[in-house]
């Protein structure tokens, strides 16, 4: 009988270590999660805090044609001719129809404007922007929302700033400009001196 019990026993403790090996991994993989949420979270607050300038953009401005001319960082897939982002200022019904999957994502207050563009694989695209403070938030879909900054640069450049996603910058233009022009606007703009970025589409 006793010769019988030692193989329970071994097999007892050989579950016993293996679910300790996976509620150590588990726990691992959590704290993981919460530090590199709490990273990405104080990376965020760290972007708005040094693109804001205290001034509200109005998102009404968006509406109609504009040229994505210049990326920071660089865009590694090069288009053979620039991007164009068709803004639109939705209605109450359009932002209804667009968001009805989400609960509670867009206040009834806020400006709402649909970008609709293609992609460097030709995909037709629409994201959403929304909000009246200077902090406003790009919509992929009812889970991706993220923290964006639009910046006035002049009568004929916008410049967007994704704070979610590392501060990844784009400067939007009315009409299709030429390179000299743009990299005069580029060096014009202080905030972002020192990073590295680039048309991702030939200027003449």
């Amino acid at each position: 009988m006793n010769s019988n019990s030692f193989p329970s026993i071994k097999l007892t403790r050989r579950t016993f270590s293996e679910m300790r090996s996976q509620i150590i991994f588990i726990t691992f993989a959590i704290i993981l999660v919460l530090v590199q949420s709490h990273w990405s979270l104080r990376s965020e607050d760290r972007c708005i805090n040094y693109y804001r300038t205290g001034r509200n953009f109005d998102l009404n401005q968006m509406n109609g044609e504009f040229y994505a001319v210049y990326f920071w960082p660089p865009i590694q897939r090069e288009r053979d001719t620039c991007g164009v982002l068709n803004f639109r200022i939705m209605s109450d019904e359009d932002v209804e129809a667009a968001t009805a999957e989400c609960d509670g994502v867009i206040d009834d207050d806020d400006t709402v404007v649909q970008a609709t563009y293609r992609n460097s694989t030709g995909k037709l695209v629409n994201v959403i922007y929304f909000g009246n403070e200077e902090v406003k938030h790009l919509m992929r879909s009812c889970d991706k929302v993220y923290k964006y900054l639009f910046i006035r640069i002049n009568d004929d450049y916008v410049m967007g700033i994704n704070c979610s996603s590392g501060g990844r910058g784009i400067l939007l233009a009315k009409y299709l400009p030429g390179l000299s022009e743009v990299q005069t606007v580029v060096r014009g703009i202080e905030f972002m001196t020192g990073r590295e970025g680039k048309p991702d589409c030939p200027l003449q």
